[in-house]
């Protein structure tokens, strides 16, 4: 079809027009597309710390022994049938054995810190935060350390903490007001020789040594004091077990603690509190 003069013209038109509406089109969305931008760019430099140390996220480990309700009501649970489990009176002789981090002490100030700052364990750290003497106590063991002694009970508190530190360890359960003496309690670091007795009979973890020392009247307390005579010095009898890893009860590991066997004795005479910083898994 050929288009009469008049046709073209208009024809020639609508496009300019099109073309004209196209072009303000276009250039309305790259106007919008920059404020867009510049608004983002402007919201990005706010909020976005330009220097300094970096965030470092808290594991939900750390969160749920530090901020949990259900942690402190779990451990205070426990203590709670560990008293009930008590014997009236102990005979002489008697003595419960505890483990003493994550089980007295509460150490999740120090893995807090290490996690903040974007670091692990490390040795170093790690004896640097006990010798500072801060640790806090685990919810329900003071109440459960006080009927303890209260019916003429005995604590040994057998610790993976190296031996060299148990002072620093003592310093800090006093501190918290424990009804705590060197005849009613003991405190038993980790040695090399803890280590090199696994494997030998009738050790099978590296505090298996210590609690058959403590039940032939050899065990050495770090806290014993030279003035008077040991009050540990003579036999004594386990009659309860209590700790955050199940290493924390004799003659057993990680990889060969049979559960159906175990639970006949748990909250009569094995007592595990929870932990879900650190352990033997």
């Amino acid at each position: 079809m050929v288009l009469k003069p008049v046709d073209r013209r208009h024809y020639k038109r609508k496009i300019t027009l099109l073309s004209l509406n196209k072009l303000s089109y276009i250039s309305k969305a790259v106007c919008i597309g920059a404020a867009v931008s510049a608004i983002a760019a402007c919201s990005s430099t706010a909020s976005t710390p330009l220097a300094g140390e970096k965030a470092h996220t808290l594991s939900d480990a750390v969160v749920y022994q530090t901020s949990s309700k259900e942690y402190p009501v779990l451990s205070s649970f426990v203590y709670n049938q560990a008293v009930a489990a008590l014997p009236t009176r102990f005979e002489n002789g008697d003595v419960v054995v505890m483990d003493v981090d994550e089980t007295v002490l509460d150490n999740s100030t120090y893995q807090k810190e290490r996690e903040s700052a974007g670091l692990g364990y490390s040795s170093k750290s790690w004896a640097d935060w006990v010798k500072r003497e801060e640790a806090t106590l685990v919810p329900g063991v003071a109440d459960f350390i006080d009927e303890v002694i209260q019916r003429n009970g005995k604590v040994a508190l057998i610790t993976n903490r190296n031996k060299q530190l148990d002072n620093h360890t003592w310093n800090n359960l006093l501190a918290h007001g424990l009804p705590l003496t060197v005849s009613n309690t003991c405190v038993v670091g980790r040695t090399a020789e803890d280590k090199e007795a696994v494997g030998q009979e009738g050790m099978v973890n590296d505090k298996d040594l210590r609690r058959m020392q403590l039940t032939q009247g050899k065990i050495t307390c770090s806290n014993t004091s030279t003035d008077t005579a040991s009050t540990w010095a003579a036999p004594h009898t386990i009659i309860m077990q209590i700790g955050d890893n199940i290493e924390d009860v004799g003659g057993v590991t990680q990889e060969s603690a049979n559960v159906e066997t175990l639970m006949p004795r748990v909250g009569t005479e094995i007592f595990i509190l929870p932990n879900p910083m650190y352990g033997s898994w």
